[in-house]
């Protein structure tokens, strides 16, 4: 018996099913816009100022739908002249073939020395000096003094060219040192 209330009670309460009151709001809600659509959100608007609205718009429409570049007047107030570039005067083949050779000169003149260590103690730089030595490695011990005291540097070389002194690193990195590449003039 309480099964037959409770169904009557829902059949009773709901009245409309769902789809007829989503239709009815979208009914008023459309009708709403409508009106003021045609009356202004204002309200009260006349069909007068109504008219003028509409030419309004359609003469911006218009207007809007022609591109509008002013880049090209901006551009124009803000032009900054740049100066002509400094060219130089070309070189004629004696003075490039003779440039080319104090080029050369200079890289001749300049050596390469590879810093392996350096250390606070002479002894310690003058036993990594003769483990060095022993791997056929041109090897010097060189002194520095600064503020902070004198430094004794294990330094290897000089070499004249790259293809040598990238021997002599890899042979420093079987002993676990990564040498510092150092440039000076040649003797």
């Amino acid at each position: 018996m309480s099964r037959r209330n409770t169904k009557r009670r829902t059949k009773s309460s709901s009245g409309k099913p769902a789809w007829v009151w989503f239709l009815l709001g979208n009914a008023v809600g459309g009708f709403t816009v409508f009106l003021l659509l045609q009356y202004g959100a204002a309200g009260g608007g006349n069909k007068a100022a109504g008219a003028e609205r509409g030419q309004t718009a359609s003469s911006e429409a218009q207007k809007s739908s022609e591109p509008r570049f002013d880049f090209y007047t901006m551009l124009k107030e803000n032009e900054v002249t740049v100066p002509p570039p400094k060219v130089a005067k070309p070189a004629s083949r004696s003075e490039a073939s003779s440039s080319a050779r104090g080029a050369a000169e200079k890289t001749k003149k300049q050596v390469f020395i590879l810093q392996a260590a350096s250390f606070r103690e002479a002894a310690e730089a003058e036993r990594l000096r003769a483990q060095l030595t022993l791997a056929n490695l041109d090897v010097k011990v060189e002194s520095a003094s600064d503020s902070r005291g004198t430094w004794h540097r294990v330094l290897v070389g000089p070499f004249s060219n790259r293809s040598r002194m990238a021997k002599a690193r890899q042979i420093l990195a079987e002993h676990r040192l990564m040498p510092l590449v150092l440039k000076r003039p040649a003797n």
